[in-house]
């Protein structure tokens, strides 16, 4: 007779369901697809992988299925609260939230902005932390004992961290939270492109009267998981620099005049001894940012994937390739290198690397979760943000009418 086992265990901090459906006739599944009565709701198998063949009733959310194994986790893109988030999460009797904001520095509008925001979060009773210059700023616009200075003694205390910005901003706002995963980010869009702020800021108080009320009810986020990548700086032994990038890490010659010779090991074998201005290894969130220009791929979000990419190569026969997150990435300066190389580390942390250092990169176990306004991945809608925000075709078809005019 065929049973349905269900037991409750728990990953990374969260309580999941697991299913599973089995058969005393498992020895004859190879053979013939077996059809069971037991029909098991659509939401409890969202992100499992049947191993063998499903039938699945799309209308009636039910399914029939023959042998498999399913979870209702899917550590990249969830609704659950991660272990950071609870641990970080602290309310009073009174249901207080404590904020950490970081706008766009050296725009006079986002102030103002954020102290519109600042008010809309003391009505929905959270407290607003701020780094020392940009709570300078803030206090100069508006007065109350619900602002605080952010420092490194506050960060356990902060629930969601809210920018105000592009992606640069985001990553800023990460530079604080090196070595452990960060609040969930909530990202409103005041940059020149932005493919992490998701939010529009002429909803901003109903965004977040939304966020804040649906966490504090149901105390979850609805929130994209990106990883991060680990990279390790070693100099006889010892650890020089260590950062975890949400976007890449670039090698370069800096101001050198000689070009770099870069030897590439994977998992310790030799891929490759690149030469020219440097490479770019970078996540698939940062494969449109820097790594995009150098001629690497575009990469969606949950394919989990490292990848290398040349800036500006010596020799056409190294081309940008992407790697599973399993791997070990091992960087060193070739004999042949004339001068020393840098290490920028997304754009915030830059480190002189000189040919007797061994760079060690990998993906790190802190993931970045970015809050969403939808729980289901919308593909279709990835596509057409991508296309708007790259404007492809944009130049050559303005030509074009330009050209028809004359």
């Amino acid at each position: 007779m065929d049973k349905v086992i269900s037991e409750n265990y728990e990953d990374d901090g969260e309580v999941c369901e697991k299913i599973i459906i089995s058969s005393r006739q498992q020895s004859q599944i190879y053979n013939q697809t077996f059809q069971y009565e037991n029909q098991v709701p659509l939401r409890s198998i969202k992100s499992c992988s049947p191993e063998y063949s499903d039938q699945f009733d799309w209308e009636n959310e039910k399914c029939k299925v023959s042998f498999f194994e399913c979870m209702r986790l899917d550590k990249r893109k969830t609704t659950s609260v991660f272990r950071q988030t609870q641990e970080s999460v602290s309310y009073s009797l009174k249901g207080e939230m404590n904020t950490l904001i970081y706008y766009k520095l050296f725009d006079d509008d986002c102030k103002y902005i954020v102290k519109e925001i600042a008010e809309n979060l003391i009505e929905l009773n959270c407290n607003i932390y701020f780094e020392q210059r940009q709570f300078d700023e803030i206090t100069e616009l508006t007065h109350t004992n619900r602002l605080f200075v952010f420092n490194q003694e506050s960060i356990p205390q902060i629930a969601l961290i809210i920018v105000v910005g592009g992606d640069g901003t985001v990553l800023y706002a990460l530079r604080q939270f090196q070595g452990f995963e960060p609040p969930p980010i909530l990202a409103f869009q005041k940059g020149t492109l932005g493919f992490m702020c998701v939010f529009d800021l002429k909803d901003k108080y109903n965004i977040l009267s939304q966020q804040i009320g649906h966490f504090r009810t149901a105390g979850q986020f609805i929130v994209e998981r990106k990883l991060r990548l680990k990279g390790s700086l070693k100099q006889a032994g010892q650890q020089k620099f260590e950062y975890h990038v949400l976007n890449e890490f670039v090698i370069s010659r800096g101001a050198n005049p000689h070009c770099l010779y870069i030897e590439i090991y994977i998992n310790n074998v030799l891929l490759t001894v690149a030469s020219g201005d440097g490479i770019i290894v970078s996540t698939p969130t940062g494969s449109t940012a820097y790594f995009l220009s150098a001629g690497g791929p575009i990469i969606q979000n949950e394919v989990s994937s490292i990848s290398i990419a040349p800036i500006c190569p010596l020799s056409l026969s190294f081309r940008p390739i992407v790697l599973p997150t399993c791997l070990q990435i091992t960087i060193k300066l070739a004999n042949q290198c004339r001068a020393n190389g840098f290490i920028c580390a997304d754009g915030q942390a830059t480190i002189e690397f000189s040919k007797d250092m061994i760079f060690e990169i990998q993906q790190s176990e802190n993931y970045v979760s970015i809050i969403q306004d939808k729980s289901d991945i919308d593909y279709n809608e990835w596509i057409i943000n991508l296309r708007k925000k790259l404007g492809w075709n944009k130049v050559f078809t303005e030509q074009k009418k330009q050209k028809s005019n004359l």
